[in-house]
């Protein structure tokens, strides 16, 4: 640990040495710079030395005489700017003399800035944030909101106790979207009317009486899909109620505000209220009538149409691989025995069991409003699930590989190998693989529906 700490010690040290010696040589480029009247180059020069070392005298002395020279030529721009009315560029002139300054003050250089530019910066400042309010607007009048917005906001950026040009800048982002969504609402496109009083309010939350109208807007532009009991149509027991399941879980985990899901549950309680029952009730003749009953503008039912599950037999095979051995030989020349390493070919067994699960599933939305099926979609999805393992009968840590005709000593080819002996021997269960299937099959579903809503609910 000693050994360590003082190699990190010597390595610190060293590197502090270059550091200065660094330092140093942009000292001396400085110093022939400021020597030849070239000060701005000087500056640049002493700057970096700075950054390589703060503690150079050298290089901070020099510093201060050039960079006040370069800090002063920058306010005078400023003074030429404010002169000819260019309040944007002087402002930019002053920023850039007063960032200037700050990055050589961060270095221990402090530079002067005599009173007077400060006097005649607040009074073009406070000129220039009256000319922008004006401008902001007069934006505003003529519906250049994002332009006014602009206007507003290098007010405050200027100027941050000045709450008003906040607020106009406020109002300047508000407006256009709120009166974009008015526009939407009126023509019964409740979604971008949504979205639009959705952007204001998430800028000001009470702004106007948008938050109402966007609670409105998803109020008229829900769009209530009934979630109707599943059918089977192949002999294999509950495939109905499981794809079901799984199709509740997809559907409630669409992200759209206007699409509302009832399930089973909801729709049993609603219909047993009218003394009726859901048996009879998926048909597109009665599909109207079961809307207005449970308040929905569409049904979705499926149907299980064929289900093939698979459950392969294993199957094996020889493999070929190299056996490492050792052979004792004889040196004459020392006359000691040594052992030769060698390779023999031998066997090993791969066996392979493959599990499959295919579904053909159909799935139908209905409108209420006409009995029509809107979407109607055969989905066909299959899941297949190998498991591959290999068996040695003789010493493992002697196996290996093979490459062409020959042995592969790579390690990582051996480590594969090896791995492959004691890998999983039992694929997922037919079980397993239909509920992968049915997820699959039911998020397709999903994605599909949400796009048709999306199309719905404009």
């Amino acid at each position: 640990m000693r050994i360590l700490l003082h190699c990190i010690l010597i390595l610190f040290v060293a590197a502090i040495a270059s550091g200065c010696a660094t330092s140093r040589s942009f000292s001396k480029k400085g110093l022939k710079l400021e020597e030849a009247g070239l000060l701005e180059e000087a500056a640049r020069m002493y700057y970096t030395s700075l950054q390589k070392n703060r503690t150079n005298v050298d290089a901070k002395i020099g510093m201060k005489n050039t960079g006040q020279v370069v800090l002063n030529n920058k306010l005078q721009e400023f003074v030429q700017l404010k002169s000819f009315d260019k309040k944007k560029e002087a402002v930019a002139a002053w920023e850039d003399a007063l960032n200037y300054s700050n990055r050589v003050s961060s270095l221990g250089v402090e530079l002067t800035v005599a009173e007077f530019y400060m006097k005649d910066y607040e009074d073009m400042e406070l000129a220039y944030i009256e000319e922008l309010y004006d401008e902001g607007l007069a934006l505003m009048d003529s519906g250049e909101y994002e332009k006014a917005e602009a206007r507003f906001k290098e007010i405050a950026r200027l100027d941050p106790e000045h709450n008003e040009a906040t607020d106009m800048a406020d109002v300047a982002y508000c407006e256009p979207f709120y009166k974009a969504g008015k526009e939407a609402f009126e023509l019964g496109n409740y979604r971008e009317a949504y979205e639009n009083f959705d952007s204001v309010i998430g800028r000001v939350p009470m702004y106007k009486d948008a938050a109402a109208y966007r609670q409105e807007s998803l109020d008229l532009g829900l769009f209530t899909v009934a979630l109707l009991p599943f059918e089977n149509a192949t002999t294999r027991n509950g495939l109905d109620a499981k794809v079901e399941a799984y199709a509740l879980e997809a559907m409630t985990g669409v992200k759209d505000p206007f699409l509302k899901v009832v399930d089973r549950a909801n729709m049993e309680l609603i219909l047993e209220e009218q003394k009726l029952g859901l048996s009879g009730v998926i048909d597109e003749e009665s599909a109207v009538n079961v809307g207005e009953l449970i308040g929905a503008q569409a049904i979705l039912t499926g149907t299980v149409l064929s289900y093939s599950p698979v459950e392969g037999d294993v199957q094996r095979s020889m493999r070929e691989g190299f056996e490492r051995y050792s052979v004792k030989r004889l040196n004459r020349e020392t006359n000691k025995y040594y052992f030769e390493t060698k390779y023999r070919k031998t066997n090993y067994q791969e066996f392979t069991r493959q599990n499959t699960v295919s579904v053909s599933f159909q799935y139908k939305v209905i409108s209420l409003k006409t009995g029509e099926i809107i979407k109607s979609r055969i989905i066909e999805q299959s899941e297949t699930s190998t498991a591959t393992w290999a068996e040695y009968d003789g010493e493992l840590q002697n196996l290996f590989p093979i490459r062409g005709n020959g042995v592969n000593t790579n390690m990582r080819a051996q480590q594969q190998l090896h791995a492959l002996m004691g890998a999983q021997r039992t694929p997922m269960t037919t079980d397993q693989l239909t509920n992968d299937v049915f997820q699959s099959v039911t998020r397709q579903m999903k994605n599909e529906v949400g796009t048709l809503i999306r199309d719905l609910v404009k």
